[in-house]
C-alpha cells in the first residue's frame, strides 16, 4: 500500500516549537476554521490512495474546516501519469449541506507534491526510506508558508496595529499519518510543530514478518532485504511513540496486529484510560488511544435508477438490457453468464491476487455453506 500523512491547521491557537511533554490538543477556536493537511510519502495505485483523497474531500465539506492539503511526492517520469509531477491539484469540492460560503479563497482540498528523491522516476515504498529526511524538510517549508498565509488571510493584523506587525500564523491543528513511511513524517512534524498526531497503520510490518516466517518461502535476511521490514517496524514503532489516536478498521486490528508492537498493551492502554478518565495520574506512562472506524464507501457519485414498475424493475433492466433506461457497463454482461439465478444479491470482493487477501478462506466459506449459497451469489475480481 501506499502511504499518507494526514494535519489539521487551527486559525485559533499558535503552537510552539518545544517539545510535546504532554499530548493535549490546543484549545481551539473554530470560529474560524480549521484546515487539514493530509501528506502521502509513496504513490500507489491501490485502494489506500483512494481512500486518502475522500477524506481529504470529505473533511473538506465538513462544517468549520477551513483546508485540506494532501501531500505525496512529486514524479515526473513517462512511467507515470503527467498529474503526478503537477506541484498543486485542487480536488473536486463536494457539496455539503454546511457549507458557510466562504468565498475568501484558500479554502478547500488540494493535493501537494513535494520533490523527494530523483524526481524523474517512481520508487518503491521500500526505497523511500534514506529520503524521509528531505520530504520532512520539504513538508514543513510547506506548512510554514501556509500557515503565515492563512494567518494574513484568516485573521490580519488590527487596523490600528503598527505597520510592521505581521499577522498571526494559522498552523495545523491535527497531523495524520497513513502507512509506516509517513507515520515517521507525521511524527517529526508533529513534533516540531508541537501539534497532536493521529495514525493509520493500514498494514503492518510486524504481522507482515509473522505472515511471511509463517508461510516459509523467504527467510529473515531475505525478508529484510526484500521488504526493508525492521525500517518500517521501526518507523510504526516511531509513530506509536508520537501518535495521541491510531485509527484501526477492527478489534482483531488492535489485539492481535498492533498488540505485536512494543510502543502498545491493550490491557495497559485500557487502564492508561481509566486513568485519564478517573483523573488519577499516569505515572508518567503514554499509551495511544485505539479507535476502531470500520471501513465505508463514499456513494454521492451512486446513480440509482427509478423503480417505478416495481421494486425487482431496476434488477429486470440489468437482466435484460433492451430495458435498461441507459447503457451498462460492459462487466455486467461478463459476470451475468456465470449466475444461474441473478435475482439473488451479490457478494462482491475485490482485491489484489495477494494470498494475505485471503480469498482462498472466502470461497472455501461460500461452498461449504448451503444456505449462504441459497440466499446469494458470490463475485471475487482481483486487481493485477
Amino acid at each position: 500500500m501506499g502511504s499518507c500523512v494526514e494535519r489539521t491547521w487551527s486559525s485559533g491557537e499558535t503552537p510552539t516549537p518545544e517539545a510535546r511533554s504532554v499530548k493535549s490538543r490546543p484549545n481551539v477556536d473554530t470560529s474560524r476554521g480549521l484546515a487539514l493537511t493530509c501528506l502521502f510519502i509513496s504513490l500507489s495505485c491501490h485502494g489506500q490512495v483512494k481512500y486518502v483523497v475522500e477524506l481529504a474531500r470529505a473533511l473538506a465539506a465538513t462544517a468549520g474546516v477551513h483546508r485540506v492539503d494532501l501531500l505525496t511526492r512529486q514524479i515526473s517520469c513517462p512511467d507515470v501519469d503527467w498529474t503526478y509531477g503537477e506541484p498543486v491539484e485542487m480536488l473536486e469540492r463536494l457539496s455539503s449541506g454546511d457549507d458557510d460560503g466562504d468565498e475568501s479563497g484558500g479554502g478547500g482540498a488540494y493535493i501537494v507534491r513535494l520533490p523527494c528523491g530523483p524526481r524523474d522516476q517512481y520508487i518503491p515504498k521500500e526505497e523511500l526510506w534514506p529520503h524521509i529526511p528531505e520530504f520532512v524538510d520539504r513538508a514543513l517549508s510547506h506548512v510554514t508558508n501556509v500557515a503565515r498565509a492563512l494567518g494574513e488571510q484568516l485573521q490580519p493584523p488590527p487596523s490600528d496595529a503598527p505597520a510592521t506587525a505581521l499577522a498571526a500564523p494559522v498552523w495545523p491543528y491535527v497531523i495524520h499519518g497513513h502507512y509506516a513511511d509517513a507515520a515517521e513524517v507525521a511524527a517529526n512534524l508533529a513534533s516540531a510543530l508541537n501539534v497532536p498526531m493521529v495514525m493509520t497503520g493500514h498494514s503492518l510490518g510486524r504481522n507482515k514478518l509473522e505472515q511471511l516466517l509463517k508461510l516459509g518461502r523467504m527467510h529473515g535476511p531475505e525478508i529484510q532485504g526484500t521488504y526493508k521490514i525492521a525500517r518500517r517496524i521501526e518507523a510504526e514503532e516511531t509513530g506509536l511513540d508520537t501518535a495521541e489516536m491510531v485509527v484501526t478498521s477492527t478489534k482483531q486490528e488492535i489485539e492481535e496486529q498492533w498488540g505485536l508492537y512494543d510502543g502498545f498493551d491493550l490491557m495497559v492502554e485500557r487502564k492508561l484510560r481509566v486513568r485519564q478518565r478517573r483523573g488519577v495520574s499516569s505515572l508518567g506512562r503514554y499509551m495511544p488511544r485505539m479507535a476502531v472506524i470500520p471501513p465505508g464507501m463514499d456513494f454521492s457519485f451512486v446513480d440509482t435508477q427509478d423503480t417505478a414498475d416495481g421494486d425487482g424493475a431496476d434488477l429486470q433492466m440489468l437482466i435484460d438490457p433492451v430495458k435498461a433506461k441507459k447503457a451498462l457497463p460492459p462487466i455486467w454482461s461478463e459476470i451475468l453468464r456465470f449466475f444461474t439465478n441473478p435475482h439473488k444479491p451479490m457478494i462482491l470482493a475485490l482485491s489484489r491476487p495477494d494470498p494475505k487477501k485471503n480469498i482462498t478462506t472466502l470461497l472455501k466459506a461460500y461452498g461449504e455453506s448451503r444456505k449462504l449459497r441459497e440466499l446469494a451469489n458470490l463475485v471475487t475480481y482481483t486487481l493485477s
